[in-house]
């Protein structure tokens, strides 16, 4: 969506990444999130990362990015941050510097309305890099400013638009799936504390030092299974997450949020990422908000988000 209507020279392929280029516009983005119905670890990488699969679902316009150009001489990049606070560098820094080193990008000023916390395992950030890569694919001629693996993880589903997909290697190969008739309807309770990634992998390698629970193809089907039940519009109840093992036991409240959602009428519901989100999926709107009035008096939630 753009703040006002794209120029002559934009509508015929020029780019307003050139030098000398004043054009003043301002580009709104919106910015999506995920779930992971399903998540398993299935091996350790010599590059230090983890294989995975799992079953990824969309949680779309979640926050927004508003980017105008800036062509003055010496100006750096201006980044402005409200809602939750991004704690270290920002994604979006990085994601620049990545293009910058392929094409002429000029300064920005890049206003980031963040509604997901940092540490829930929602990848907000990566779907804030989506954003910013997608939003510079559309000047470069066919040719991608970043690969989206090189951002992060999470980004390339983020980056591919899907609402579901089977994802796998580090987060780099994913396969988009159909979108079910069934509409789901999603509730996420952030909880007051946050989850490192490296600490969660750190956990779990030495939960399980020899070997996953489960292979890869194990892992292939029970994603499969997963995603055939929600697509029929049937009962997943707990959804499979390596890290739930840990979690829970760090944490015996989830143990009560899971009863809860299946009280609630929920369809599904786990853990998302390495944590700290909890999440339910429902198909009507209204047992959503009858779920979020009554984790209202649970101190320990921080957000609840619910999205339609």
């Amino acid at each position: 969506m753009f703040s006002r209507g794209c120029p002559a020279a934009m509508r015929a392929g020029a780019s307003p990444f050139q030098k000398g280029d004043a054009s003043p516009l301002s580009f709104f983005l919106q910015s999506a999130a995920k779930l992971n119905l399903t998540l398993r670890i299935t091996g350790r990488r010599p590059d230090g990362y983890h294989d995975l699969r799992s079953l990824f679902f969309r949680l779309p316009g979640l926050e927004s990015l508003t980017i105008t150009f800036m062509y003055a001489h010496n100006v750096n990049d201006i980044l402005e941050v409200q809602g939750e606070a991004v704690p270290g560098d920002n994604i979006l820094i990085k994601v620049l510097a990545l293009a910058r080193q392929r094409t002429f990008v000029p300064s920005l000023r890049m206003k980031l309305v963040k509604n997901v916390p940092p540490g829930s395992g929602m990848g907000g950030g990566s779907g804030n890099a989506a954003a910013l890569i997608s939003f510079m694919d559309m000047f470069c001629n066919g040719r991608p400013a970043v690969n989206a693996e090189e951002a992060g993880s999470d980004v390339p589903f983020l980056a591919g638009g899907f609402r579901f997909a089977a994802v796998s290697g580090r987060g780099e190969r994913v396969e988009p799936l159909p979108v079910p008739p069934h509409h789901l309807r999603t509730l996420v309770a952030v909880p007051a504390w946050t989850v490192s990634t490296s600490a969660a992998y750190a956990a779990l390698d030495a939960l399980f030092p020899e070997r996953f629970p489960l292979s890869s193809q194990e892992a292939e089907e029970e994603l499969r299974g997963v995603f055939s039940i929600l697509a029929r519009n049937g009962d997943a109840r707990l959804l499979p997450n390596d890290f739930s093992e840990i979690l829970l036991r760090q944490h015996p409240e989830y143990a009560s949020l899971f009863a809860l959602f299946q009280k609630a009428g929920a369809c599904g519901w786990g853990i998302t990422g390495s944590g700290s989100a909890s999440f339910a999926l429902f198909r009507d709107m209204d047992a959503v908000h009858k779920a979020a009035w009554a984790l209202g008096d649970r101190k320990w939630i921080r957000k609840i988000i619910l999205v339609e």
